[in-house]
This record gives structure tokens, C-alpha cells and sequence, in this order.
């Protein structure tokens, strides 16, 4: 009989050897994907996991609950439900990508079909989020597929969307303020509405664009990095629908914004864990906030000047005050 040869499974970037090490760097994604080519099985056979390779040979590669159910074969059940959501909606729309290419492999005939495909995917995916208008998940899952693989239709289409979301999924901005390209844009038409000069260039990109002198001081002073050019004039009404109106009704949200009231008596207040990012959307004068300090740190205090209209994004949340009136409003990202 031949002997078996055992092997590393590569998992989260490392290649482990036990069931430990499996568990310790978990990855659903890495492991469905052993799961369904059938390495894992192959691995757990070498490594004489009788227990957990009888169990994986019971399901079915196209089971709804196929996450869940290895999961619960490997005793990770307890991860967290909400990250496990998103992570789940990537896998599944990373094989939707994956299908599309193969039935489109000779690109140049079925061009047409193609990109209706392209745009039809990405109208479905902006009507998922009004659907889901409250689904932070959905939400957050969805603004990630447009960065990665729709952010060109999303420009051409920005001032028609930022309208539509502030009206039938607000939560779309606030998550959006979260995200990398999206919040440029948000943000840099905020500023260019502050400057209050419409007849300037706004750049969203790389640097290694050719822009004029002048150009990148103006840039540089209202803290805008060159990338692609777009004309603010043909966005015009962008920067008032943003700036103007991303004060939401608070009660109508208040699930997703959190708003903290009173005095701490001058003593900084945990509001947030260090290991969550969050978005401060607003604060009161008489406060002063701070992402949590790494051990040996101490906080960084600032104030209403660098928060309010800026929408910064910390690293956990401390809230100090000594006035009863008092108030933070923010969201966990």
C-alpha cells in the first residue's frame, strides 16, 4: 500500500500542518474553495482527520447552508456573524465573476451581450441596496463589489445615485463615507463646495497624471490628490446634495448612528472598541474626542473644528466632556 505523503494546506496565507493550526487561521473563503477542488479532503486524509473527512463527504457543493455546515465541522461556528455575511456575499458574487468569464472567452463576439451583462449586474446591485436600505450588511457588501469591479459606472452615474440614495438608502452614503473611493468622491466635492470654486478641476487618482502647477497647489490646499480629472462644473449639483443634506433624522437610523449624551466629568469614556473603524459624524463644542491609544500612547484630543463636515474615521472611540448637553454622534464602520 502507498504510503501517504502529507502536505501543507495553505490557509489565510500560511501553510498548516494540524487541526490547530486549520482553526487558528481560519478562512471560509480559503477553505471553501480546498473544499469544492477537494484538496481539503485529500488533506484531511493525510493528516488522519477520519472524523472531519466523513462529516465534509455528507455535503453537498451547492448547499445554501454549505458555509455554515463546515463551519460547525470545524467547530468555528462562533465567528463573527456579521463579518461572515459579507465575507459570504464576496465568495458568492467571486463565483458569478468567475462564471461570467468563462461563458464570455471569446470576448470580441459576444461584446454586446457582454456589456449589457456588465451594466444589467450593476443596475441589480444598486436596486439590492434600496431593497435592503437597512441591511448594513447588504449595504457594505454591495459598495465593495462597486469599488472593485463598477466604479466607472458609478462615476458616470454619481449625481444621479448620490440623489437616489439620499432619498431611498441613506445608509448608502453613510457606509460610503467608509469605503476608499467612494468617500473620495463624496468628500471632494464637499471641499470644492467649501472652496467655493466651481471652476476648478476636481482629481480623483493618480498622481502621475499631468496636472499644471497652479492646479496642484489649489489641490493641495483644500487636501485633493490628482488622479483623474472631472469637471466640477458638470457636477454641480453634487457637492450641495452631499454637503447640504447628509444631516439625517437620527431616530430614523438610530440603529446603525449611535449618539452619545453628557458629561464624563472630564474623564475620557470608552464609547467603541480600538479594533473597530468608526465614522464621527458630528460632535457638540463642548467635547472632544480621540481614537483609543495603543498601549504606552496617551489620547489625541480634537474638537469640534477638525470633526464636524470632515467625517473622519478613527480607530475605536473615546468621548470626553464635562457639560451635560454634550453629545457625539457616530458609526461603527
Amino acid at each position: 500500500m502507498a504510503k501517504k505523503i502529507k502536505f501543507n494546506l495553505h490557509v489565510n496565507g500560511v501553510g498548516v500542518s494540524s487541526l490547530e493550526g486549520l482553526q487558528d487561521n481560519f478562512n471560509i473563503e480559503d477553505i471553501m474553495e480546498h473544499f469544492k477542488s477537494g484538496l481539503l479532503m485529500r488533506w484531511l486524509d493525510v493528516q488522519g482527520l477520519e472524523t472531519e473527512l466523513k462529516e465534509l463527504k455528507k455535503l453537498d457543493q451547492n448547499s445554501d447552508n454549505l458555509a455554515q455546515s463546515i463551519l460547525k465541522i470545524f467547530d468555528m461556528d462562533h465567528l463573527d456573524k456579521n463579518d461572515l455575511k459579507i465575507t459570504l456575499a464576496d465568495i458568492n458574487y467571486k463565483e458569478y465573476k468567475e462564471n461570467l468569464l468563462k461563458t464570455n472567452e471569446n470576448l470580441e463576439k459576444n461584446a454586446k451581450s457582454f456589456l449589457r451583462e456588465y451594466h444589467d449586474k450593476f443596475r441589480d446591485i444598486i436596486w439590492d441596496i434600496i431593497k435592503n436600505s437597512e441591511n448594513v450588511e447588504k449595504i457594505k457588501s454591495n459598495l465593495k463589489i462597486i469599488e472593485n469591479d463598477y466604479f466607472d459606472l458609478f462615476l458616470l452615474q454619481f449625481q444621479t445615485l448620490v440623489s437616489v440614495f439620499k432619498t431611498n438608502a441613506p445608509l448608502a452614503l453613510i457606509f460610503g463615507l467608509g469605503t476608499e473611493k467612494i468617500r473620495t468622491m463624496l468628500l471632494a466635492y464637499i471641499n470644492i463646495e467649501e472652496a467655493g470654486d466651481h471652476n476648478k478641476y476636481c482629481y480623483i487618482g493618480d498622481e502621475k497624471i499631468d496636472v499644471d502647477d497652479e492646479t496642484k497647489e489649489y489641490l493641495k490646499s483644500i487636501n485633493l490628490k490628482p488622479i483623474d480629472y472631472l469637471s466640477y462644473g458638470y457636477f454641480e449639483a453634487i457637492s450641495k446634495v452631499v454637503y447640504n443634506s447628509l444631516t439625517f433624522d437620527y431616530r430614523k437610523l438610530r440603529d446603525v448612528i449611535k449618539r452619545f449624551d453628557g458629561s464624563t466629568e472630564g474623564l475620557w469614556r470608552d464609547l467603541v472598541a480600538r479594533n473597530k473603524r468608526v465614522l464621527v459624524l458630528e460632535i457638540s463644542s463642548s467635547a472632544k474626542a480621540s481614537q483609543i491609544p495603543k498601549d504606552g500612547e496617551t489620547n489625541k484630543p480634537i474638537g469640534i473644528d477638525e470633526i464636524n463636515g470632515s467625517f473622519i474615521i478613527l480607530n475605536g472611540l473615546n468621548f470626553q466632556s464635562s457639560n451635560n448637553n454634550a453629545f457625539i454622534v457616530y458609526v461603527e464602520l
